[in-house]
């Protein structure tokens, strides 16, 4: 029986029969890190012994072990992290009194007679499992700290600004309350503009490319002084019809401010030398994804758009050092070295020319928004 105590959580494959391991007192092996396609996943049992505990639980971001800090940033990568947490770290017993998983537990087994037992008031014997370790990702959608670190890239001058894709207005929030902005939502989402109603001024729900605003000049056209893509952008079928868009919305020199996840990453590379693309709801594979960006495409985007790139920084998650100095000596690869670190772009671009004849206008058929409301 496995207990969650929420549903946001992502395991590698392995994770569910380790856990079973602690149980019945069977030793798995569930392939090591590294096997060939269909190798994998493969999971042999060995003789049962005696259960190690009644309840096991996976580590967790929040309860980790201090030797072996997690360091992954796709499934692949789990898939890595939970092979050396098995090498290196042993089950460390918990004692569980109360039925209620521990401080830090997201994901943990049982059986229904110890749950019974556990419910009448007897004490559970625990432990921390090797190998097994669940990521939460209750936060991607919820941004309920208000993308904070993005409030300092919207210029000082700025006095109306529209984020799109926005979700329950947020970073919005935030900028009308310690900057004093007049904050405007363009949200696909109907029922996420109803919730962020009360945190922003104006929240218009449904196409980004079809946003009209009634209440100012031309519909809004040359109106805003910033508009913010955070984290948005990948998730358009054409961004540069966006980005036409917000060229149109802008006043002369306004700014637009954006972050986008870097496909160039170590991670991704080292992914798609073992033959792995995974999907899954958060990162750089979030499966509403549609488009992904190396910083030259972003900043190509950016200029094909009449945008000039003012100042770009990089989220840094760093490559091993061996698997670094491997591509740098690759006879034949311009490999470079700062871009592996780089797992995502934070930007700020200035329209600076009436767009290009082949940039082309909005068009509504390219417009779908195809994500799950976000709530920055």
């Amino acid at each position: 029986m496995l207990l969650l105590a929420h549903a946001h959580v992502l395991l590698a494959d392995t994770c569910l029969p380790w856990l079973r391991e602690a149980l019945t007192g069977a030793h798995v092996d569930a392939g090591v890190a590294g096997q060939a396609d269909g190798e994998a996943g493969a999971t042999a049992f060995s003789s049962a012994g005696a259960p190690a505990c009644e309840l096991s639980l996976c580590w967790t971001a929040a309860h980790a072990p201090a030797d072996l800090p997690p360091h992954y940033a796709t499934v692949r990568g789990l898939e890595r992290y939970a092979h050396a947490l098995r090498a290196a770290i042993p089950a460390q017993d918990v004692p569980l009194p109360q039925p209620a998983l521990p401080a830090g537990a997201l994901v943990g087994a049982t059986t229904v007679g110890a749950l019974a037992r556990w419910l009448q008031g007897q004490a559970l014997a625990g432990a921390w499992w090797p190998g097994c370790f669940a990521h939460d990702f209750s936060s991607y959608h919820q941004g309920h700290d208000g993308r904070r670190d993005m409030l300092a890239w919207v210029p000082q001058e700025a006095q109306r600004v529209l984020d799109v894709g926005g979700g329950e207005g947020h970073f919005l929030a935030l900028l009308r309350t310690e900057r004093g902005c007049e904050t405007h939502l363009s949200e696909f989402s109907p029922s996420a503009c109803a919730r962020a109603a009360q945190r922003v001024d104006h929240a218009w729900p449904g196409d980004f490319l079809r946003l009209q605003v009634p209440d100012l000049p031309d519909g809004g056209r040359g109106a805003f002084d910033c508009i913010t893509f955070l984290d948005s952008l990948e998730h358009a079928v054409e961004p540069g019809q966006w980005l036409n868009q917000a060229h149109s919305l802008l006043r002369p020199q306004g700014s637009i401010v954006g972050s986008v996840p870097h496909v160039g990453h170590w991670t991704v590379l080292a992914d798609l030398l073992e033959g792995r693309w995974d999907y899954c709801p958060v990162g750089i594979h979030c499966n509403t994804h549609l488009r992904f960006f190396t910083q030259r495409t972003l900043t190509d985007l950016l200029t094909r758009h009449g945008f000039e790139l003012e100042h770009l920084e990089t989220a840094v998650v760093p490559c091993p050092p061996e698997w670094r100095s491997h591509w740098l000596a690759t006879p034949g690869l311009a490999t470079q070295s700062a871009q592996l670190d780089a797992y995502a772009f934070t930007f700020r671009a200035r329209k600076v020319q009436a767009l290009a004849q082949n940039a082309g206008g909005p068009q509504v058929r390219d417009s779908a928004q195809h994500r799950e409301p976000a709530s920055s």
